[in-house]
């Protein structure tokens, strides 16, 4: 497994790639960008390449993007504004679409490999509509794909219509040549359907991670080994696996932005290193 780090730590600050200078020197190269302004301006492609050729200066590389599901920080925060594919309402559900379509192309100016999509959020209702809504959408996506060098990896996101093998039937139904996969949540698999469950079911489809813990009970987003998930046995499942994939580090600034970033993200690497392979210890990096 190819370890990244996803920027969603430092969401409530600008991108500013000379602050990811510690995750390289922890060995981690790969950085999963979470498409959020103004953390990032997705929409300005021209400014996704600029950021790209920064992060190449510094080593570092987007190996995948996190596609957006809000129009900015500020505007959730503030006014509890969110994109939904499955919103019933068709204005808004074309405005995440339109949000999907655009992160794709910002995924690919950043030199992406995989762009993950969340299917509505958390606990939604799911029902017939909400099915037949998520298909159009990944439909949408994945018959016009607007960046066909960037795979769509769908997320399982604590919700019955998102777990693994709702994800994998509708996968198999819509794109039988295996071009979409699903990001495992790791996570949000621990709360929703069983960590060691969900991998087994997302297996067949199974492109990308997403690593952080929890008590199994509330979506804490705590470093790997702070929680309660597995962890031996998820790593010893994925070798037998072969996967050969990346694992994304998603964990959560409790501070919102409060400490210093640099501070949260040694923080952060030096609790997954005791877990996880391949990190070193940011203090002991040369």
């Amino acid at each position: 497994m190819q370890l990244s780090l996803s920027s969603h730590l430092l969401v409530y600050g600008r991108c500013e790639p000379e602050e990811l200078v510690t995750a390289r020197a922890a060995g981690i190269t790969q950085l999963e960008l979470w498409l959020a302004e103004p953390h990032l301006p997705w929409r300005q492609l021209d400014a996704c390449e600029a950021l790209r050729a920064r992060l190449a200066d510094l080593g570092l590389e987007a190996g995948s993007v996190h596609l957006p599901f809000y129009p900015s920080v500020p505007e959730l925060l503030e006014q509890g504004a969110k994109w939904s594919l499955i919103d019933p309402d068709p204005q808004r559900r074309a405005e995440a679409l339109a949000g999907a379509r655009l992160g794709m192309q910002a995924a690919a100016a950043l030199g992406a490999r995989h762009a993950v999509l969340h299917l509505g959020w958390q606990r939604d209702a799911w029902g017939p509509d909400e099915h037949a809504l998520a298909r159009e959408a990944v439909h949408d996506l994945l018959s016009n794909p607007p960046a066909p060098e960037v795979q769509l990896c769908l997320e399982n996101i604590i919700s019955s219509g998102t777990r693994a093998g709702a994800l994998v039937e509708l996968l198999d139904e819509l794109d039988p040549e295996g071009r979409a996969g699903i990001c495992l949540d790791l996570g949000h698999a621990h709360v929703d359907g069983g960590v060691l469950d969900e991998l087994e079911q997302a297996a067949p489809r199974l492109c990308h991670l997403h690593l952080h813990d929890n008590d199994g009970r509330s979506d804490a987003h705590l470093a790997p080994g702070q929680g309660t998930i597995p962890w031996a046995q998820v790593l010893e499942r994925l070798h037998a696996a072969g996967y050969q994939g990346a694992g994304a580090l998603e964990v959560r600034d409790l501070s919102r932005g409060a400490r210093p970033p640099a501070e949260v993200l040694a923080e952060t690497l030096a609790a997954s290193a005791a877990v996880l392979p391949g990190i070193a210890h940011p203090a002991s990096s040369p």
